[in-house]
């Protein structure tokens, strides 16, 4: 494994005309498009993605998040939605682009690599959306459900959804590390709370993956405000972080500063 570089913002790479090599990339947080940066990473550079893209939620049928500030979610973090993402895309559109996320992952991780893909499944005009319209033809190895004990429900037509999932898309060799198969397949992690991004991770749950791997290079590209990169840090691992937002950006530079920070002081 390489020795950790000082992490940094980079915002232009997405401009380069070609494939980089993976030194370019590792321990920094890379401001730009996820499929246009991950096209420039070279195939099989990276060990193992974990992420949560935006769940499109204000594409709604209605009975949950509105646009107003007087909606139903006016009190959730969500309700104010994204910076430079309105998460309210086409559903068709939003299934596109989540395919072409996919499909540049598992470009970009090796023939024991793997993806830990982490959605919602929401009921939309009465239906179940489970997301196969987005899943459909990569290799779903298992799905782990995320139990997070919490959550909202203004719908009387159904129960509280209190879960996410985790897609597990491995490639063909890809294996846990030693005993890591003990863990079964529903995990309770409390939401993240202190946090300015409205769907962070809990890094306990990001833990549990990177931790659970031999991985050495992690990529998330939906950085948000770092979990990912502050967890391969705690397993001294490599990471590449991608978040098409300039705010949440500097936010992840800010929190893995101060995590770097804290962890020298403790060792």
């Amino acid at each position: 494994m390489q020795k950790q570089k000082e992490h940094q913002i980079i915002s232009d790479i997405a401009n380069v005309g070609q494939k980089m090599e993976t030194e370019d990339f590792l321990n920094k947080i890379i401001c730009g498009d996820a499929v246009e940066v991950m096209k420039k990473i070279p195939d099989g550079a990276v060990d193992l993605v974990v992420t949560s893209p935006p769940y499109n939620l204000k594409n709604s049928t209605g009975n949950g998040m509105t646009r107003g500030s007087k909606g139903k979610w006016a009190n959730a973090a969500l309700q104010n939605g994204y910076t430079h993402h309105d998460d309210c895309m086409p559903h068709e559109k939003y299934v596109k682009w989540q395919r072409d996320c996919l499909t540049e992952m598992m470009r970009i991780i090796p023939d024991d690599g793997a993806i830990f893909y982490n959605h919602k499944w929401r009921v939309q005009a009465g239906m179940l959306q489970d997301r196969q319209d987005i899943i459909q033809g990569f290799p779903v190895r298992q799905i782990i459900i995320w139990r997070r004990k919490g959550g909202f429900n203004f719908n009387p037509g159904y129960f509280l959804p209190t879960y996410e999932v985790i897609y597990l898309i491995a490639k063909p060799k890809f294996k846990l590390k030693s005993k890591a198969n003990a863990h079964g397949d529903v995990w309770e992690f409390t939401q993240e709370m202190n946090n300015d991004h409205p769907a962070a991770f809990p890094v306990d749950l990001i833990d549990r993956i990177v931790g659970s791997t031999h991985a050495k290079t992690i990529l998330d590209p939906f950085m948000g405000s770092g979990t990912t990169a502050i967890s391969a840090i705690n397993f001294k691992r490599d990471y590449i972080g991608i978040d098409v937002s300039p705010d949440y950006c500097k936010m992840a530079e800010e929190r893995i500063k101060n995590h770097q920070a804290q962890s020298k002081l403790l060792s």
